[in-house]
């Protein structure tokens, strides 16, 4: 099997890394995970502080770069992540004030290339209503200040996203009922798309650990 890399996204909330864990190790492949709550910088985002916005975005922009640098795409393997790298603009169009952004893009810009686009993309639909109600049911204590209006923001940006040119690979949507429903149903109609996409043996060949 050649290097396949496949990403999931979606709103807060949505359930990614609980997806994205279960995927990989249902597969057995490599996985990497966003290190969210490292950033020392984001408490101040959700309670709207300006001063801690753009330091905020460019943390997660260089942990994210470093995350997915070169090497980690030598091995002929599957990669899964639970995150798309360009989330970074995303978020940062959302946060930021007009100076900083036009900075913040450059920066981006400039770096951007050294990752490859995923060879698939699976996004997590979910209402900002089903949104805010998963981000409160978690209780982290750094979400205590997220809106329904910046949720709606969010998910605005986040379609803009998905019909953008640049997502030119194929994306799977699953609601995030769905995966709260029936949750191994879900990796089994996955696991379905990226055979039908050829990122994965035929499915009778591979391990379900479901």
């Amino acid at each position: 099997m050649t290097n396949k890399f496949i990403c999931i996204e979606g709103n807060l909330g949505a359930g990614k890394t609980t997806l994205a864990k279960k995927l990989a190790k249902t597969l057995e492949v490599t996985l990497v995970l966003e290190a969210f709550l490292n950033n020392p910088f984001l408490k101040g985002v959700y309670e709207n502080k300006e001063e801690s916005k753009f330091p905020a975005e460019s943390f997660f922009l260089m942990e994210r770069m470093e995350q997915l640098a070169p090497k980690l795409f030598e091995a002929n393997e599957l990669i899964i992540s639970d995150y798309l790298i360009d989330k970074t603009k995303l978020f940062a169009k959302t946060n930021l004030r007009e100076k900083e952004l036009l900075l913040f893009y450059r920066i981006f810009d400039s770096i951007r290339s050294q990752i490859p686009n995923p060879d698939a993309l699976i996004f997590i639909d979910q209402t900002p209503k089903e949104a805010m109600q998963h981000v409160m049911s978690r209780g982290r204590k750094l979400e205590a200040h997220v809106t329904l209006e910046y949720l709606t923001h969010l998910d605005e940006e986040y379609q803009r996203l998905l019909k953008s040119t640049t997502i030119q690979y194929p994306v799977f949507h699953v609601t995030a009922s769905e995966l709260r429903k029936d949750f191994n149903g879900s990796i089994v109609k996955i696991i379905d798309f990226l055979v039908e996409e050829r990122l994965l043996l035929a499915k009778s060949q591979v391990k379900l650990s479901l």
